[in-house]
């Protein structure tokens, strides 16, 4: 059964926990008040810790022991006073996790000894409040500690965060005490914060009212809050939630009126005055949003979403203000404060996908080791040096052990020393392990193990990096992506079709580099797309259809092929010529040997990692693909150095074949294409 992780969103005033147990996750309820949400309230009795609303309602007895929430402490990097005992936040908020993880043992039925806590966008890697979560949770019980920004979790949302590319950029704007603007990149369980800012407008928002509330009842209010001894701070507390509770009840009325106590004179809001207390704040966030994209690099025609989430997004005016200065739709869920946790916990059931396997032992690489006499000795010079071959029976290395015997480490077969993997004078032992290339005999007596195949009823392109592989459906209904090593897809592309039924498609690399999807359809619509954003392009047509469709990377241009007129007993193709760029109509030409003099126009991308020979990133290995005369194909791997044929395979592919390499070297690829189907061997070398 697949480890429980308990997700804990601690918020400045409020708490949001889910359970996720395998590929399932859920909100947890808090025990006082069966609600959602979980007051992030602390109060400290002769006995203990109260948390939550245990805390709430202790805090009437025993104001100067409460505080509404310990992250406060922690943001400021700062200790709280309570009732004269100084409590660092950590402490504090370590109290409050423990008392959540003993409240998920109650409903789980067992202990839950993994946590993710969300951070807010400001934590940046290396600041040392994260150090204080991390430590708060191990104090809670917790064995493992993970964080993760708030951002990433709001980017995740599945209730907002569906349909977007991999790679698509999201601006979320997270509006609690602290209202914080982000830009994030949705890539999985690599998604990234790029940029943030982070103001105190929530609070400050919160000011404005409670002096409002002062001004409007200072006859009654003042002496209230002025009460000598415990009064006048619960009186304090009182008015807090007083105001956050009108704010709240605007975002479904045009005014609301209440009273404080029963006995006080009624105080009334409106939508028009909150909307001019939170304009400063308003304000602040419009402008946020631009400087955050700014320091990006990124401009407002990039934002794949714009997501709002936290109390704070039921303002009435906060969305329009942010459909205003982006000009793009917002998204925000029903519940939008539990945004942050819903999405903490999808990131969370990816945690299986997150593991990181041994490392496979390289077909190239062997490891050479010896037992040092005696358990422990110390290494007294290495006589090959890094990088130097050597053959079978040279002495590659000396130790001393204790009574000073001096030894020769011998090779057993000869091999090239990549690594010292121990410094002269260190101690090793009981076993000195040196890692050494294979000679090009021993390679072509042991074959690289076949890492996976994959097969697909499309196209396969490799990145010009070299990191990924790129599937294109055949009809060019979908692009997927996948790492080079790893057959599980990563992401994927839907494009948005019309009417008419998908025909072909196929993914080329532009002028800058990005990866590029040309698709077309039964009424001879073509339509090209930017695969990691997912814009369209551009999108033209061509009346007279298309047999054949070629693309020139390097101008960046189109050209279909159409059966033209009959000349005598032969029928002359017609090439039409269309730019990428802008869907222009560039030329039309009838001409049998126009594919002949335009070698640059190609059924399949030449701007991609495959070829028919390539060479290793080191430069040992160079693979080709040759065709026989029998019509199959074969690849042929050879060491450079010495010219010595070191592995082969052989398949009868209808069209072509293409190898490549991984960016690392690590991985030998083989695309063999037929007409129904396209298939790719992944060697680990």
């Amino acid at each position: 059964m697949a480890e429980p992780i308990l997700v804990v969103d601690v918020g400045t005033s409020a708490t949001r926990v889910a359970l996720v147990v395998g590929d399932q996750s859920g909100l947890l309820r808090e025990p006082g008040t069966a609600s959602l949400v979980w007051p992030s309230s602390v109060c400290l009795d002769d006995a203990g810790y109260l948390v939550g609303t245990a805390a709430e309602r202790r805090k009437r007895a025993i104001p100067r022991r409460y505080i509404d929430g310990p992250r406060r402490a922690v943001d400021a990097q700062a200790s709280m006073w309570l009732d004269g005992r100084e409590v660092m936040g950590g402490e504090a908020l370590g109290a409050y996790l423990a008392a959540v993880r003993g409240e998920a043992r109650q409903q789980y039925g067992a202990d839950v000894d993994r946590v993710t806590l969300t951070t807010p966008p400001a934590y940046l890697p290396r600041d040392p409040r994260r150090d204080v979560l991390v430590a708060a949770g191990e104090a809670a019980g917790f064995s493992d500690v993970e964080l993760m920004s708030s951002a990433v979790a709001v980017a995740l949302d599945p209730e907002t965060g569906g349909g977007l590319p991999g790679g698509a950029l999201v601006l979320t704007a997270e509006l609690g005490a602290t209202w914080a603007v982000s830009l994030v990149q949705v890539r999985g369980n690599h998604t990234a914060q790029l940029a943030q800012e982070t103001s105190a407008a929530g609070n400050e928002l919160d000011a404005l009212l409670i002096n409002d509330l002062r001004s409007e009842g200072r006859t009654w209010l003042e002496p209230l809050l002025a009460a000598p001894g415990d009064a006048g701070l619960r009186a304090y507390y009182e008015a807090i939630d007083f105001v956050r509770r009108l704010k709240h009840q605007l975002a479904d009325a045009e005014e609301v009126t209440d009273h404080l106590t029963p006995i006080t004179p009624p105080y009334r809001l409106t939508r028009e005055w909150l909307a001019a207390f939170a304009e400063p704040a308003l304000r602040w966030l419009a402008a946020s949003c631009h400087r955050v994209l700014a320091a990006a690099g990124a401009t407002t025609a990039d934002l794949g979403a714009v997501v709002l989430a936290g109390g704070g997004a039921r303002l009435p005016m906060a969305e329009p203000t942010l459909r205003a200065a982006l000009g793009h739709p917002v998204r925000r869920a029903g519940e939008p404060e539990l945004a942050v946790a819903r999405g903490a916990a999808r990131w969370s059931v990816g945690a299986l996908s997150r593991g990181m396997p041994a490392e496979r032992p390289s077909w190239r690489v062997e490891p050479v080791a010896w037992d040092v006499p005696g358990g422990r000795g110390e290494l007294m010079r290495w006589l090959v040096g890094e990088g130097q071959p050597y053959p079978a029976g040279a002495v590659v290395a000396r130790v001393r052990v204790p009574d000073d015997r001096v030894f020769d480490l011998v090779a057993p077969q000869a091999g090239t020393l990549l690594a010292h993997r121990a410094a002269v004078g260190q101690r090793v032992g009981p076993v000195l392990v040196a890692s050494a290339a294979k000679t090009p005999k021993a390679l072509a007596e042991h074959p690289p193990p076949l890492q996976h195949r994959l097969e697909v009823a499309g196209s396969w392109l490799l990145t010009p990096d070299r990191q990924r592989l790129v599937e294109c459906d055949g009809a060019g209904r979908f692009v997927r992506y996948r790492l080079v090593g790893d057959p599980a897809v990563t992401g994927e592309f839907i494009p948005e079709v019309g009417t008419a039924a998908p025909a072909g498609g196929r993914v080329f690399v532009g002028p800058d580099g990005r990866l590029c999807l040309v698709a077309w359809d039964s009424e001879s619509w073509f339509s090209l797309w930017d695969v990691d954003t997912g814009k369209l392009l551009t999108r033209f047509r061509e009346p007279a259809g298309a047999s054949g469709v070629r693309v020139n990377e390097i101008e960046w241009r189109l050209a279909t092929e159409a059966e033209g007129k009959a000349v005598g007993r032969y029928r002359r193709s017609t090439f039409t010529i269309w730019d990428l760029r802008t869907g222009d109509r560039v030329d039309k030409v009838s001409d049998d040997a126009w594919t002949r003099r335009n070698p640059d126009y190609s059924s399949r991308s030449r701007g991609q990692g495959f070829g028919t020979t390539v060479a290793s990133p080191d430069g040992q290995l160079r693979a080709a693909m040759l065709e026989a005369s029998d019509g199959s194909w074969v690849l042929l791997v050879h060491d450079i150095a010495t010219e010595q044929e070191v592995f082969r395979a052989r398949e009868t592919p209808d069209r072509r074949a293409l190898a490549g390499f991984s960016a690392d070297g690590r991985h030998l690829l083989a695309n063999w294409e037929s007409e129904s189907r396209s298939t790719v061997d992944v060697w680990h070398v």
